[in-house]
């Protein structure tokens, strides 16, 4: 995938923010129009005040980013880019968005192990045992959270916890992921010169065939969950993947519902055993007053499927003994 220039480069085309363009504690920086701007600094929003920026400078730092990607934001005006530094943007111009917006995404200096993350308070030492034996056992983990909820983060520090020796293939939308391993092979989603893009799914099945010991999909959205299902069912332990949710519950129920929009979908009750075979352990992270913590971790032990509820166990949150767990009846469409 061809790259814009990295955010030192962003700096003439938005007068004002070169102070939060090489800030390292500037995790988003967003921009909703001229001179409207809010970044995100240590978990927490605030307003920065740019009265510089006008209408113009946003055009012209736009057509920056798009240039080398070979793409013009008037004719399109959606479009998502990586900056050569690993930094993402996502850019909505007129006539999509009144003004022209501009989200940067930043990625700190460094990975976070999951011993950081011990110290940091963000990852509870009882689910770190809990993944450190799931993944040694040769079972799956799901990471569930909101947007900006530390997923990334925590699947990283996961990754670190698998075999030196063994292989992995990671999946991205974009390559986020750091991973200091010699025998790993990524995939990045859209990475085509041809006008038909590469899936998401397309690279969890392409995946299989490079022998992968673990696989790691950055985030699942969408008909992959049932490609990737698959794939943990048939010899791949020990893999990972996060999805959005609203809670460690809903995010079994979004997996199963994500695999139901693929055309050859199972049948929802057959598709919920196959969660239940494949994700062992589930890890809730959220945001809350400017902090990034794993907020809920459930064992999945089954799927009663006459009453529609997963059979789970609290590992951490919510309560200390094994329970059944509410969970939504099939969806009523599917789309295909």
């Amino acid at each position: 995938m061809k790259r814009a220039s990295g955010v030192g480069h962003l700096t003439p085309f938005l007068p004002g923010l070169e102070g939060l363009l090489g800030d390292p504690e500037v995790s988003e920086i967003m921009i909703n129009g001229p001179a409207n701007v809010w970044v995100e600094r240590g978990g927490r929003l605030e307003p920065h005040e740019a009265p510089r920026l006008t209408a113009a400078w946003l055009h012209r730092a736009a057509i920056h980013i798009a240039r080398p990607l070979g793409l013009d934001p008037v004719a399109r005006p959606v479009l998502d880019a990586r900056l050569g530094d690993g930094s993402r943007v996502a850019i909505c111009t007129p006539p999509a968005s009144p003004e022209v917006a501009i989200t940067i995404r930043r990625f700190g200096g460094r990975a976070f192990t999951a011993e950081d993350l011990v110290c940091m308070g963000s990852l509870p030492e009882p689910v770190l045992e809990a993944a450190w034996t799931t993944l040694a056992s040769r079972r799956n983990i799901l990471v569930s959270g909101g947007t900006g909820s530390g997923k990334t983060t925590l699947l990283n520090a996961l990754i670190e916890l698998l075999p030196e020796d063994e292989r992995i293939v990671a999946i991205e939308d974009t390559l986020e992921l750091r991973i200091d391993r010699a025998n790993c092979l990524r995939f990045e989603a859209g990475a085509t010169q041809s006008e038909t893009p590469v899936e998401i799914r397309d690279l969890v099945r392409h995946a299989l065939r490079h022998r992968p010991d673990h696989i790691v999909v950055g985030e699942v959205r969408g008909a992959e969950a049932a490609d990737l299902l698959q794939a943990l069912n048939t010899g791949h332990g020990g893999s990972l993947t996060t999805i959005h949710a609203n809670n460690a519950r809903s995010a079994l129920s979004r997996l199963a519902s994500c695999a139901m929009q693929a055309g050859d979908a199972l049948p929802w009750g057959v598709t919920c055993r196959g969660v239940v075979d494949g994700i062992a352990l589930v890890l809730h992270v959220t945001r809350r007053a400017g902090r990034r913590f794993v907020e809920e971790a459930l064992e999945v032990r089954g799927y009663d499927a006459a009453t529609g509820r997963w059979k789970t166990t609290p590992v951490w949150g919510g309560d200390a003994k094994p329970r059944e767990e509410a969970q939504t009846h099939p969806p009523k469409e599917v789309n295909a």
